[in-house]
C-alpha cells in the first residue's frame, strides 16, 4: 500500500470561506472589540480537554493553546487542563454548567459528544444547539484498523469472524461505529469499552489485549501507527467519513456499503461528527461579543503562515471549520425525523 506522508491541507476554497467568515465575525465583533480587549488583558483562559494528556485531542488543544493568545485582544495566558472520563461527557458537562461563563473557559471534546442528546445519552446535561461552538482545526476521516494477526483482511471478513476492538465509552466513535457496522452490513465486532484515551487503546492493540480499534482518527494513526502499518502488523479495513482520505485510495469508504437511501441517511447522522473532527466550544451563557472575538481569533490563528507550518511539523491537518458551520450542521442533524433517529439509536446499540 502506498501511503503518503502527512500533508498540510489548507485549500483555496477553505481560505475563501475563512475570509468570508472572518469578515462576518469581524463585523459582528467590532462594537465589542474594545470591551473584549479590556476584559482579556491580564486574564487566564483555560482549555478543558476531555481526554488524557498525550491523546490526539490533547495534542490538538495544546497546539491551539500555544498559538491563539496573540490573536486575542489583550493576549491572555492560555492553560490546558485535562478532565478525562465518560468519553468526554464529564468535561462537556463541566464546561456547559459549572465552569466560568465569562469567556475564559473553552471545552475540547469528542466529536460524537454533540450527538449524545439526540441518542438519549445518560448523564447529558447540555444542549448542543445552545452551546457556542468555536470551531475545529479540520474535518476528519477515521479508520477501522486491526492487528495483522486478527485473521481478517477485508471488512467483509468480519461478517464471518468476530473481531474484538477497543472503544472509550458510549457516545464516542470507537463504540458507535462498530455497532452500526454490525447492524448495517452484518459485521461481528465486539467492543470492549472503558479506555480513557487513544494512547491507551493503541497500547491495548499493540499488546494484543484487543484485535483492533473501533475508530482510529487517521490524523492520529499517521503519527502513532504508520510503521506498524508498513510492517504488516496493522491493517486498515475501512474508512469512516464522507469522503476518502487521499492517503488511502485503496481502502473502501463506509458509504460504499450504503445500499439504500435510508442507509445513506443513517450514515449521514452517524458520520456528522467527522465534519467537526476536533470541536471546541464555550458555554451557552458566555457573552456573544466574547464568543465572536474568540471565533475570529481561532480562524485568524489557523490562517497564519507560521501556525500552519507548526501544524504541518506535528502532523495536524489544518482545514478549519468555523463555529457557525458546526452549529448549522447540528441543526440539520437534530431536525432529522424521529423514526430515522430511532433506527440510528438501535443500530448504535443505544436502545
Amino acid at each position: 500500500m502506498m501511503v503518503r506522508p502527512a500533508k498540510l491541507r489548507l485549500r483555496i476554497p477553505t481560505l475563501l470561506r475563512l475570509a468570508a467568515a472572518g469578515a462576518l465575525i469581524g463585523g459582528a465583533a467590532t462594537g465589542g472589540a474594545v470591551h473584549a480587549a479590556d476584559f482579556y488583558a491580564g486574564k487566564r483562559v483555560v482549555f478543558i480537554v476531555g481526554y488524557a494528556a498525550g491523546s490526539g485531542y490533547d495534542v490538538n488543544a495544546r497546539f491551539i493553546a500555544r498559538n491563539i493568545s496573540k490573536f486575542i485582544p489583550g493576549n491572555p495566558k492560555v492553560l490546558v487542563q485535562n478532565m478525562p472520563g465518560a468519553g468526554t461527557l464529564n468535561a462537556t458537562n463541566h464546561v456547559a454548567n459549572l465552569a466560568e461563563k465569562d469567556g475564559t473557559v473553552v471545552g475540547f471534546i469528542a466529536r460524537g459528544m454533540a450527538l449524545e442528546p439526540l441518542f438519549g445519552g445518560k448523564g447529558v446535561r447540555f444542549d448542543p444547539l445552545k452551546l457556542n461552538w468555536i470551531g475545529s482545526t479540520s474535518r476528519e476521516v477515521s479508520v477501522i484498523a486491526v492487528r495483522g494477526d486478527a485473521g481478517v483482511n477485508r471488512i467483509e471478513d468480519v461478517r464471518n469472524k468476530q473481531v474484538i476492538v477497543a472503544g472509550p465509552a458510549p457516545g464516542t466513535d470507537g463504540v458507535t461505529y462498530p455497532n452500526v457496522l454490525n447492524n448495517l452490513i452484518g459485521t461481528k465486532f465486539k467492543v470492549i469499552t472503558g479506555y480513557r484515551s487513544g494512547k491507551a487503546m493503541a497500547l491495548a492493540v499493540k499488546r494484543g489485549e484487543v484485535q483492533g480499534r473501533g475508530s482510529w482518527s487517521w490524523a492520529s494513526f499517521r503519527k502513532e501507527a504508520m510503521d506498524d502499518l508498513k510492517a504488516g502488523k496493522l491493517k486498515v479495513l475501512l474508512q469512516m467519513g464522507v469522503a476518502k482520505s487521499p492517503d488511502l485510495p485503496n481502502v473502501p469508504l463506509v458509504l460504499d456499503y450504503a445500499k439504500t437511501g435510508e442507509h445513506r441517511r443513517i450514515l449521514d447522522i452517524v458520520l456528522a461528527g467527522q465534519a467537526m473532527a476536533w470541536p471546541s466550544f464555550m458555554a451557552a451563557d458566555v457573552p456573544k461579543e466574547r464568543v465572536a472575538i474568540f471565533r475570529k481569533a481561532y480562524l485568524d490563528m489557523l490562517a497564519d503562515k507560521a501556525v500552519r507550518a507548526e501544524g504541518e511539523r506535528i502532523g495536524i491537518d489544518v482545514d478549519p471549520v468555523p463555529g457557525e458551520e458546526i452549529t448549522a450542521l447540528l441543526k440539520r442533524v437534530y431536525a432529522s425525523p424521529k423514526a430515522l433517529v430511532d433506527k440510528v439509536k438501535t443500530m448504535a446499540g443505544r436502545q
